[in-house]
């Protein structure tokens, strides 16, 4: 018998019967749990068998949709990485072949270079304040990590690092877990829902995540569309899961419907 709450099943059934559908997923605490180090993350082995499968079905386009570089997701995803991923909240996209010429990725201005080295310059002095506090590199962002700080370390980290980037301006901040992100890309997960959307000319889309960012997916969600928030929490999502350890079963419901 499934776990699923039956409303959340309807939901799914009504998605599902959609004849072109995008399914995209968030990674870390969605198809991954969440872990101290980024770099031990790894997707549930269920839920990357059963998305392999969702995305071999006729009219079905799976995606990831990550705040994680896409050499990062490489690193940490099990081969075959799904053919769309969206990393560093839109600023990469990986597409398959007939896309694209649909995305160029630009190189960064050089106001733009100079903007992320004074950003890494800012959040290297708060890492180097505090014990547990690191720092992950992005082509286009530099990404304070608090996770393994203590709690005082972590919020004193955190509130030291945003009142020196608001004063800087122009950087976008993205605040999720234990995480805050500065970045001179200004794109977001919604902007990019929306891009894929519009690219792949599907009549619905599935976007499941937990984070704070995911929180801009689930905001321009449209009503044939279906959010899904990975745990507790206020979220703009209409159904929620409790665990990355559901994730497989809503799946395989998901390919049960297709099929």
């Amino acid at each position: 018998m499934s776990d699923l709450d039956p409303e959340l099943h309807a939901a799914l059934s009504r998605f599902a019967a959609h004849q072109n559908i995008l399914v995209a997923l968030d990674f870390d605490g969605t198809m991954s749990p969440i872990v101290d180090r980024p770099e031990d993350a790894r997707p549930l082995p269920e839920s990357a068998e059963v998305f392999e499968r969702l995305r071999q079905l006729p009219g079905v386009f799976a995606a990831l949709v990550s705040g994680r570089n896409l050499a990062s997701l490489a690193q940490v995803y099990p081969e075959p990485l799904p053919e769309i991923c969206i990393g560093s909240h839109g600023a990469e996209r990986l597409l398959p072949e007939p896309f694209k010429g649909q995305w160029i990725e630009k190189p960064l201005s050089s106001e733009q270079q100079d903007l992320l080295a004074r950003i890494t310059k800012e959040l290297a002095a708060v890492a180097d304040s505090y014990e547990d506090v690191s720092l992950e590199y992005k082509p286009s962002a530099t990404v304070l990590h608090v996770r393994r700080a203590t709690t005082a370390a972590a919020d004193a980290a955190l509130s030291e690092a945003k009142a020196a980037l608001n004063a800087m301006g122009r950087v976008k901040l993205l605040e999720g877990k234990a995480v805050l992100e500065a970045s001179v890309h200004q794109g977001d997960k919604g902007e990019s829902l929306t891009w894929l959307k519009d690219l792949l000319q599907v009549d619905a889309v599935l976007f499941i995540g937990d984070d704070v960012t995911d929180e801009n997916g689930f905001k321009v969600l449209e009503p044939n569309d279906l959010g899904i928030k990975v745990g507790s929490g206020p979220t703009l999502a209409t159904h929620h899961i409790a665990s990355p350890q559901q994730l497989p079963e809503l799946l395989q419901i998901l390919v049960s419907m297709r099929d």
